[in-house]
């Protein structure tokens, strides 16, 4: 019966989406501001993450540079800028501030742009789930004037 096959598939679809979503909303993880530019002459800068929810939230935090290379934006690892922590070991309702260090010693003479990217790592929330959510924040970061 064609009725009886949608229902059983509707079912699954409903079971798989009531399993997923205690997991996926199971802790917040927020990220802000969402753009940051750096003026001229500075050489850090900050982010802050919150997290929420009932367990402890682990993340990492990563930069890498970010250029337009034939009209696409690329990524490319840099040591040029640090983030500080590098790992996230969050309470629940905990907030932390990253600093954003631009290593470099030389002037910036155009401007420069990076992408933190810090990830909310699946946790104690996920276990025994079979599918397993990392959640990325991609956050600009410019140095220097606009050019």
């Amino acid at each position: 019966m064609l009725g009886l096959a949608h229902f059983k598939t509707a079912a699954a679809v409903l079971a798989i989406t009531l399993g997923l979503s205690d997991a996926a909303l199971a802790n917040d993880f927020t990220v802000s501001p969402t753009s940051i530019r750096v003026a001229q002459g500075q050489q850090v800068a900050t982010l802050t993450v919150t997290s929420g929810g009932p367990g402890a939230t682990f993340g990492q935090v990563r930069v890498m540079r970010w250029f337009r290379d034939g009209g696409q934006g690329k990524l490319t690892s840099t040591r040029d800028v640090v983030a500080s922590p590098p790992a996230l070991r969050m309470a629940p309702n905990q907030e932390l501030t990253i600093r954003l260090v631009r290593t470099l010693k030389s002037e910036v003479r155009a401007e420069e742009c990076y992408r933190v990217l810090v990830d909310q790592l699946p946790g104690k929330s996920q276990q025994g789930q079979v599918i397993k959510f990392t959640v990325r924040h991609s956050v600009p970061v410019c140095f220097g004037p606009p050019s």
